[in-house]
C-alpha cells in the first residue's frame, strides 16, 4: 500500500511489521493535542491482515494523504459470523502511557526504597516531563527513547507519588506552553514535545474556510479552593487559593473544597488547587467544519493540531488551541472537523472530565 494517495494502516504484531491495510470499510481516527488520541476502523473478515490484528498485541500506525496520524495498540476488537462480516477495530494512541505509568517518588529505587513521601521536580515543562518519563522506562524495562531536552516550556513545580504521570503533569504542562508526543519508532516508541505555533491566517466563513460549524460557551464552575489538609477536626490545615481574575472577570465567587490529607507539603496543595481551577475554568469552543482546497488543509504545512487559531465567527474573534481533529474516511469520502478550544456542550467530553476528577481524587486517596 502506497499511503501517499490515501488513508493507510501499518499493522503490527508487537514491534514486528506484518503488512497493509490500504482501503478500510471507514477508519475514524481523532487527534488530540495534549490528550490520548483514539480510532476506530472496519475491515472485511477477510481481510489478509484480519488474524494479525486480532492477535494479542497487534498495533498500528495511521496515516491521512501520507502524513502521520498516530499510533498505538489495538484495544477492542469484534464482529459477527455473517457470510459478509466485517470486524471492528479500536485504537489507543502511545501517548497512553502517560495515564498508564505510575511517577514513583525514587523511581531509581526498590518499592522497599521509596523512603519519601513525594518527589518534587522543579524546572522547564519539557524537561520535567523528558525526566519523568526516562526515568520510569528504565524502571520499567520499556523500550522508550526520549528525544533531547531543549528545556521549552515555562518552568514549575510537579509533585509525583505512585500517581499516573498524566496526573500530575496535566494540565501544567498544556498551560506551561509545550505540546507532548509519543509515536511508534523501530522497536520502541519515541518521546517528543513541540511548541505550538501561531497559525498565520484568521479563519471565518466570509473568506471560504469555514463552511460551518457550532459554537459553545460556559461559565467557569470554581473560582476560589479551599485545600483540606492532614489533622482532625479544628486541628486540620486549611489553604485557601484564589482566581482573582475570573473573578472580575465574570462578577463572581464559586468555592471548591479539594482534599489533601496524604500530604503536608504546600507544593502539594498548590497543585491540587491548580488541577480544580483548571478543571473549573470556563469554557469556549467551536467545532468547525472546514472548506479543504489544496491551498488549504488540515496537516501537512497547513493548520495542525495544537496550533493557536484565531477564527472569526460573526465579528467576534475567537481564538484558542486547535485541540482536536476529528477525522473520518469512507469510501465515500474524506471530512475533517477541527475543535478549537474545549466545547461545553459536548456530553462525552463533559462525562470524560468528571470521570476524570474522580479518578484523580482516588489516586490521591490511595497514594497516601
Amino acid at each position: 500500500m502506497d499511503p501517499e494517495n490515501a488513508y493507510g494502516i501499518r499493522v503490527y504484531k508487537g514491534w514486528e511489521f506484518k503488512g497493509w491495510v490500504g482501503r478500510p470499510i471507514d477508519l475514524k481516527p481523532t487527534i488530540r493535542h495534549n490528550m490520548k488520541s483514539t480510532a476506530t476502523f472496519t475491515i472485511d473478515a477477510d481481510h489478509q491482515r484480519a488474524a494479525d490484528l486480532m492477535t494479542a498485541g497487534a498495533r498500528v500506525m495511521i496515516y491521512r494523504h501520507g502524513e502521520f496520524q498516530m499510533s498505538g495498540p489495538v484495544r477492542l476488537s469484534g464482529g459477527d459470523f455473517t457470510a459478509a462480516a466485517e470486524l471492528n477495530f479500536t485504537v489507543e494512541d502511545d501517548f497512553r502511557i502517560l495515564h498508564n505509568w505510575l511517577a514513583w517518588p525514587k523511581p531509581g529505587a526498590a518499592l522497599t526504597g521509596q523512603d519519601i513521601e513525594y518527589r518534587s521536580i522543579t524546572g522547564p515543562a519539557e524537561t520535567v516531563v523528558k525526566t519523568v518519563m526516562a526515568e520510569n522506562a528504565a524502571r520499567l524495562g520499556f523500550p522508550l527513547t526520549v528525544a533531547p531536552d531543549l528545556g521549552r516550556g515555562a518552568s514549575g513545580k510537579y509533585t509525583f507519588r505512585f500517581h499516573p504521570a498524566y496526573d500530575r503533569l496535566f494540565p501544567a504542562v498544556d498551560q506551561a506552553g509545550i505540546g507532548v508526543t509519543v509515536r511508534q519508532q523501530g522497536a520502541g516508541l519515541l518521546l517528543d514535545c513541540y511548541t505550538p505555533r501561531d497559525y498565520p491566517h484568521t479563519l471565518s466563513p466570509e473568506n471560504g474556510t469555514i463552511t460551518g460549524g457550532t459554537y459553545s460557551l460556559a461559565a467557569p464552575g470554581a473560582t476560589r479552593v479551599v485545600v483540606g489538609g492532614q489533622g482532625e477536626g479544628v486541628a486540620r490545615e486549611f489553604k485557601g487559593f484564589t482566581e482573582t481574575a475570573r473573578e472580575t472577570a465574570w462578577n463572581d465567587v464559586i468555592e471548591v473544597m479539594r482534599d489533601a490529607r496524604d500530604s503536608s507539603s504546600g507544593d502539594v496543595y498548590a497543585d491540587r488547587a491548580a488541577e480544580v481551577l483548571a478543571e473549573g475554568a470556563p469554557l469556549a469552543g467551536l467545532s468547525l467544519e472546514l472548506s479543504e482546497t489544496k491551498h488549504f488543509r488540515l496537516g501537512g504545512d497547513g493548520l495542525r493540531v495544537g496550533d493557536r487559531v484565531t477564527a472569526k465567527i460573526r465579528g467576534q474573534a475567537f481564538t484558542d488551541v486547535l485541540r482536536e481533529a476529528r477525522l473520518s474516511w469512507a469510501r465515500d469520502g474524506d471530512t475533517a472537523t477541527p475543535v478549537v478550544g474545549e466545547r461545553a456542550d459536548d456530553p462525552d467530553l463533559n462525562l470524560a472530565k468528571r470521570i476524570r476528577a474522580l479518578q484523580r481524587a482516588d489516586n490521591d486517596r490511595k497514594a497516601r
